[in-house]
């Protein structure tokens, strides 16, 4: 049943990530080789990619269109920094827009669904020893144990 729903909010989130991109397609900055990036991630899992992707994303107003990248790296490669990421990227969705810093108070506002996909990929970097989702946790007061 969680797996369904999982899958069903990957697609969802997939699904608005390419509709917002297409729609802001002119604004973006073509002065970085991003696709190479893109590809590199998605067909090699390369991490250093992964990081640049994260950098340039990070500068952009286009910040949540990692999202798919962060899910593939934390799900396929065990990559730690992917996984506080898509943690990151959820709790963006949920914020004023333009807002810099997340703010994880914003945790409680999740629904039920959402707080579980979180929390499984917090855990899953905290075993990973990723101390973004290690602190994380610790401010939620949540295990990483369980």
């Amino acid at each position: 049943m969680k797996i369904k729903y999982l899958n069903k909010l990957i697609v969802f989130l997939l699904f608005f990530l390419i509709c917002c991109s297409k729609e802001k397609e002119q604004n973006k900055p073509k002065d970085i080789p991003i696709e190479k990036y893109k590809k590199e991630v998605l067909m090699n899992g390369n991490i250093n990619a992964y990081n640049k992707l994260t950098i340039y994303y990070l500068k952009s107003t286009f910040h949540n269109e990692l999202l798919p990248y962060s899910i593939l790296m934390a799900d396929k490669y065990n990559h730690g920094d992917a996984c506080h990421e898509i943690f990151v990227q959820i709790i963006g969705l949920k914020q004023a827009p333009g807002t810099q810093h997340y703010d994880i108070s914003i945790f409680n506002k999740l629904n039920k669904g959402e707080k579980e996909y979180v929390l499984f990929y917090l855990k899953k970097g905290a075993k990973l020893k990723n101390i973004g989702c290690i602190v994380a946790l610790r401010d939620l007061g949540i295990s990483d144990k369980d």
